[in-house]
């Protein structure tokens, strides 16, 4: 069968339509930001383990998965304290350290130095952190991790991982080997739609997230 011009434009014309709400739902479906939490030590239920958060922007560079390491407004305790100067703009909620919101790493300029977008405090980026780490029981750690998706506009995936002799690196090792279960250290990914689809019927993110952290 032949198709006039008109008619084949017409189903062109859909199929473009159709694959561009596809893609628009891809979009909206994909974090903008990843929390990696890492365990420095065993979970423990009751007693304080060891922990670091980290925080990315995703798919904006080539390597590391595409994802841009962010930086914390928060200098090292051996870094100078922020002086006036040191504030472009209004000090609101600066500390001594800054103001402890996060700095994308896009933001670094070739000469080191980053202005956080937040409180405009002007940092070197060898004085600031891309991690924070806690030493907290694991109910703890839900709280703090909660805490940091909300900050980043409820739009962030979390990654876990896990110490070497954690059960769910061992179990890693049985299914991907051992050198690569290592590299992954047991990692386990909490994906955006999975947190929302979750809390919609009432459970609170605190206990997700706890429920993520035990298993």
């Amino acid at each position: 069968m032949v198709l006039s011009r008109k008619k084949a434009d017409e189903i062109l014309s859909q199929r473009i339509n159709e694959a561009a709400e596809e893609e628009s739902k891809k979009k909206k479906e994909k974090a903008k930001y990843k929390i990696q939490i890492s365990f420095v030590s065993d979970r423990k239920l009751h007693d304080a383990c060891s922990y670091t958060i980290s925080f990315w922007e995703s798919g904006l560079r080539m390597h590391g998965g595409g994802d841009e390491m962010m930086f914390i407004c928060r200098r090292h305790e051996d870094a100078p304290k922020v002086i006036p100067l040191e504030v472009a703009g209004p000090k609101a909620n600066v500390g001594p350290r800054g103001c402890g919101m996060l700095i994308p790493g896009g933001l670094a300029e070739m000469s080191g130095i980053i202005v956080c977008p937040h409180c405009q405090t002007a940092h070197r980026t060898d004085q600031i952190g891309d991690s924070v780490f806690y030493k907290t029981p694991i109910s703890s750690a839900a709280k703090v991790l909660a805490e940091w998706w909300r900050k980043l506009d409820r739009n962030a995936d979390i990654y876990v991982k896990f110490s070497p002799t954690d059960p769910r690196t061992k179990l890693m090792m049985q299914s991907e080997g051992f050198r690569r279960a290592r590299e992954l250290k047991g990692l386990t990914i909490y994906p955006l739609k999975n947190i929302i689809r979750d809390t919609v019927g009432g459970s609170t993110l605190e206990s997700r997230f706890e429920a993520l952290l035990t298993s």
